[in-house]
């Protein structure tokens, strides 16, 4: 059975689905809200098969496509139409899994939805989407919609101690990573990214308090964190393409060969670049949660309420921003930066987007009217 902590809505309706399986499923909710790991053991349990055999190429029954740089491409559609055209190997069936489905362009909707109304009866396709908003209506009313929504603290807890971590930092992180399970797991085990969050905590304050003397200056520490976790994830990609060419030297060599060896590496790239992507929007991500919590932090603090602080910073920091800053500025701060996090949703330059909250939090100090 599937166990998905956190999400019992969604946990209940794939395990009676492993019963009887409809075509396709579209999972969507927001980043870091458990819908890939679902995505990955409800496809283990499909295939009858371990969850680390749900990678590309390790079972033959299994079919997996993601962007390619910006965009899912109507040659990956073709591709995973063609690779789940035969009757499965190994287990009872195929599966298909489309990650990042609203990123498919609109040609490659339209070419998925061939598939969609015509699937082969052994194959069930899985769809992962943040937005369901942005998946064509055609491709939605063709899948049965499942929602997850942001985790709770204490679901991302327990996951976290079911990944090994002692109760106490999972209790911690727990509370810090608002809802994003992919943070929270980073969180937990990247001492970097802790000392990187504190920095950050410590420029808010900064800028709520005394003012920036350099808000560049801020912005850019805070960038060079976002680019350091975007080289990490390149690089890792690239390792794996040149792990993957590096089997090919032990091949004799062919045109064929020659034309899948530049395959792989304009692939590898592509993959590089998406993981870059991927890693920095979730760092940016990571920042807006962290800015949005100090500020509710000091909201709790006017309220009356400082035992729903969950910021590690100084009570008596929180107390004398809530002092100085009006109810008021604090909320339309809020509201503000959260567009922000909804723009995250497409590819944005993240400097500016960061220099955009830095810019919003300053104002609150200033007094200014907060911009939309």
């Amino acid at each position: 059975m599937l166990s998905l902590p956190g999400q019992p809505r969604a946990e209940a309706l794939l395990n009676a689905a492993l019963q009887q399986p409809v075509h396709a499923y579209l999972l969507h909710g927001a980043p870091g809200s458990g819908k890939r790991d679902a995505a990955l053991g409800f496809a283990a349990l499909l295939l009858g098969c371990d969850v680390r055999r749900i990678v590309p190429g390790s079972h033959p029954d299994l079919a997996m496509i993601e962007p390619e740089g910006e965009s899912l491409l109507v040659d990956q559609v073709h591709e995973l139409g063609a690779k789940l055209r035969y009757r499965p190997q190994e287990a009872t069936r195929r599966v298909g899994i489309v990650d990042e489905a609203d990123r498919l362009n609109r040609d490659a909707a339209n070419a998925f939805l061939k598939t969609l109304e015509e699937p082969p009866g052994e194959v069930v396709l899985i769809l992962v989407a943040d937005d369901l908003t942005r998946v064509l209506p055609t491709v939605r009313s063709r899948c049965q919609t499942i929602a997850f929504p942001p985790l709770a603290a204490s679901a991302l807890t327990e996951r976290l101690v079911a990944d090994g971590c002692d109760r106490a930092t999972a209790e911690q992180v727990g509370r810090r990573a608002r809802g994003d399970l992919a943070f929270a797991r980073r969180l937990a085990v990247d001492d970097g990214v802790r000392s990187w969050l504190a920095a950050l905590e410590e420029q808010v304050v900064l800028a709520l308090t005394s003012g920036l003397a350099a808000e560049d200056a801020a912005v850019q520490a805070t960038l060079a964190g976002i680019k350091a976790a975007g080289d990490r994830a390149e690089a890792a990609a690239a390792e794996e393409t040149a792990a993957t060419l590096a089997r090919f030297e032990k091949l004799p060599a062919s045109r064929e060969l020659d034309r899948e060896r530049r395959r792989v590496e304009a692939l590898g790239k592509a993959t590089a670049a998406r993981r870059r992507r991927r890693a920095e929007t979730d760092m940016m991500r990571a920042v807006v949660a962290t800015v949005q919590l100090v500020l509710r932090d000091v909201l709790c603090v006017q309220a009356g309420a400082s035992d729903r602080v969950v910021s590690p910073l100084d009570p008596a920091v929180l107390a004398e921003i809530a002092e100085q800053v009006p109810r008021s500025r604090i909320e339309r701060a809020l509201a503000s930066i959260d567009e922000v996090r909804r723009a995250l949703a497409q590819p944005i330059n993240v400097g500016l987007a960061l220099a955009a909250v830095f810019a919003r939090v300053a104002l609150v100090r200033r007094g200014e009217r907060v911009s939309a």
